[in-house]
């Protein structure tokens, strides 16, 4: 069966044990989820509880607000305000519920994934345990419990929603160049451009180094095609980008510029050595476990970790330059540049004004892990009949350690979901008491709960849109919901610092 010809479906053996591996990593998080979720509203959420659901309460929106981003290298997220609209109306503003939501998103993604990968995999004979595995890693890797953040925080958990993206646009975009359907592309490269913002430029430029590295391999054959897809997928980003400049985003003010390379190399070569080590390692495992339970050697271990998967993408590129690209494998080129694209955006801009240590931000480790699910989705597609029995052991041993160590990370995560929880508890109390008063000072305040240190006006312009209409912390059925309803109890003398107004 050649590869162009797509495979109907038929329910076998692989497939359905796929499906049910995956299950038990998604099961996983969703329960993470409903343990440790945090429900209230955090950190960059109190700006468009603010800037965005008070217009929608106090007047209504339009379109330009669904593209609404603050000052500072924002992003525009029209998804995410439907999201927040329809959560305010049905949920009374549970973020519980947006964190499902992200992890649909990552559900989708993986079911996308499969079903490029079983067309291409192989139906028996050597690879087919091997598919198998290395399905099962995409799935564990996608939604590992490396870090718990990534599920208790629904504004991370929505990221999801950029990988999800980015997989469509790639199968959209082999549609077109291998089977001439043109339709999803179509459909799909105006509908990322115009939802996703700057990672839609991400998706874009992902995509189109893809198609044009593999028209490149095949020396031009289909170059005809391949430009189309290039103008398609490249005339939707411009048109957003007209749109932007024209009507949703107008007047509003370019980001200076920073010298920010030059600050990186000030870093030193042995600092961004060590720094591109760590990333590489994260992907995989989080640091603190292994500084935990190894307090002498923990950060080494770490980062003979990150040579060890430098090298596995040694292993990705030199596959990428030998094989004849199938729909798997193309996806797989396709997320890992996505994922170096995201890691540069986070090494560029955020590394050059917090320091070298802020790779280690708990809430990147899920784009990280997308590193991971690419490696095992190109071993999924390749053909390992026709490997060396050396090669085809080391990757088989790799999977099986990838997905081993997701029971001793998850575990790890697991363990600290009461103190997760006890943090979310504190902060929904907190919330209660500055209903009090708005203006009223706490004896503490969470970090996360930022509208703490907001100016006066914006702080009882907040609490009281939340009291008002019964949201968040002030909703007695999403109180009852997670059983918190002592929450709204009376304060304590010693939970204020200033008693509220006469």
């Amino acid at each position: 069966m050649s590869a162009s010809t797509p495979r109907r479906f038929q329910p076998d053996w692989r497939t359905v044990a796929a499906i049910v591996l995956a299950a038990v990593a998604f099961a996983n998080a969703a329960l993470y989820i409903a343990d440790a979720g945090n429900p209230f509203v955090t950190s960059d959420g109190w700006y468009f509880v603010d800037a965005f659901l008070q217009k929608y309460y106090n007047g209504g929106i339009d379109l330009r607000d669904l593209y609404m981003k603050r000052p500072g290298g924002d992003h525009a997220q029209p998804i995410h305000k439907l999201l927040l609209l329809w959560n305010a109306d049905a949920f009374d503003l549970d973020f519980v519920v947006e964190a499902y939501v992200g992890l649909g998103f990552a559900t989708i993604a993986w079911l996308l994934m499969l079903h490029a990968a079983r067309q291409d995999g192989p139906q028996g004979g050597i690879g087919a345990w091997r598919w198998l595995l290395a399905m099962a890693v995409t799935a564990a890797s996608l939604v590992s419990l490396n870090g718990g953040m990534a599920f208790t925080w629904s504004l991370v958990t929505l990221s999801y929603l950029g990988p999800l993206a980015l997989v469509a646009l790639a199968m959209a975009a082999w549609q077109a160049v291998e089977r001439r359907h043109w339709l999803p592309l179509l459909l799909v490269a105006p509908l990322v451009a115009f939802s996703m913002d700057g990672t839609a430029v991400l998706c874009g430029i992902s995509v189109v180094f893809c198609l044009a590295l593999r028209e490149i391999k095949q020396r031009g054959v289909h170059w005809r095609t391949t430009v189309t897809a290039l103008a398609l997928v490249t005339g939707a980003l411009i048109a957003y980008h007209l749109a932007s400049r024209l009507y949703l985003h107008a007047g509003m003010a370019d980001e200076p510029a920073t010298d920010s390379l030059s600050t990186l190399l000030g870093f030193g070569w042995k600092q961004l050595l060590k720094m591109g080590l760590s990333l590489a390692a994260l992907s995989v495992a989080d640091r603190a476990p292994l500084q935990e339970h190894f307090p002498t050697s923990g950060e080494r271990l770490h980062l003979l970790l990150g040579l060890l998967v430098a090298i596995a993408h040694l292993w990705f590129w030199w596959r990428v330059l030998r094989d004849r690209w199938n729909r798997t494998q193309f996806i797989a080129v396709a997320l890992m540049l996505f994922t170096y694209g995201a890691m540069a955006g986070i090494v560029l801009v955020r590394v050059p004004l917090f320091g070298p240590g802020y790779i280690f931000q708990q809430r990147y480790l899920m784009l990280y892990q997308l590193g991971i699910v690419a490696l095992a989705l190109m071993a999924a597609g390749a053909h390992w009949s026709q490997w060396r029995g050396l090669q085809r052991h080391a990757v088989t041993i790799g999977l099986a350690l990838l997905l081993a160590i997701q029971l001793p990370l998850s575990q790890q995560t697991w363990k600290a979901a009461p103190y997760v929880r006890a943090y979310g508890n504190n902060q929904g109390r907190e919330i209660v008491l500055l209903g009090i008063h708005p203006s009223m000072k706490l004896a503490s305040c969470v970090p996360m709960l930022v509208v703490c240190e907001a100016p006066r006006a914006e702080q009882v312009r907040s609490i009281t849109l939340l009291r008002d209409h019964h949201l968040n912390a002030f909703s007695n059925r999403m109180l009852a919901r997670y059983s918190m309803q002592p929450l709204a109890a009376d304060p304590g003398p010693v939970e204020l610092v200033s008693p509220p107004p006469p």
